[in-house]
């Protein structure tokens, strides 16, 4: 919950500096993650629409209670597809575990994806997850 706060309060602030002045534009790359976008950046978890990280990738940098509202965006097959009960396979690209729910709110069966992470789905997650959080 802290961790979610934190990352929000930092996004924001990027945010509002971006906008107030261009303060950014001139002071080299930014390295935060951007969120839901389609592309897996340093400290998100990627669900993705194929086995073997194929096809459109659906990223998180913060916690999702609920997929049912979610559709996978950029480009690969899946793109446009819901997230909710369509992920194949995984990378979790963040410093922390995260933790899978075959259900919204975290129900259902709980499944854990430890820093660095990558694979396939299991027989209990494959087109089964509808909820990720990070775990500190």
């Amino acid at each position: 919950m802290q961790r979610t706060a934190l990352r929000r309060v930092a996004v924001t602030a990027l945010a509002l500096a971006a906008l107030g002045g261009g303060a950014l534009a001139t002071a080299g790359s930014a390295s935060a993650a951007t969120h839901k976008n389609g592309y897996l950046e340093s400290g998100e978890l990627g669900l993705y629409y194929s086995p073997d990280r194929g096809g459109a990738v659906f990223d998180l940098y913060v916690g999702d209670d609920d997929f049912s509202d979610d559709w996978f965006p950029g480009p690969g097959t899946g793109a446009g597809q819901p997230v909710n009960d369509n992920t194949a396979s995984y990378w979790n690209n963040d410093f922390y575990t995260w933790l899978v729910y075959t259900d919204a709110r975290r129900g259902g069966i709980q499944g854990s994806l430890p820093a660095g992470y990558i694979g396939n789905a299991t027989a209990n997650f494959r087109n089964k997850i509808s909820s990720a959080y990070f775990q500190m």
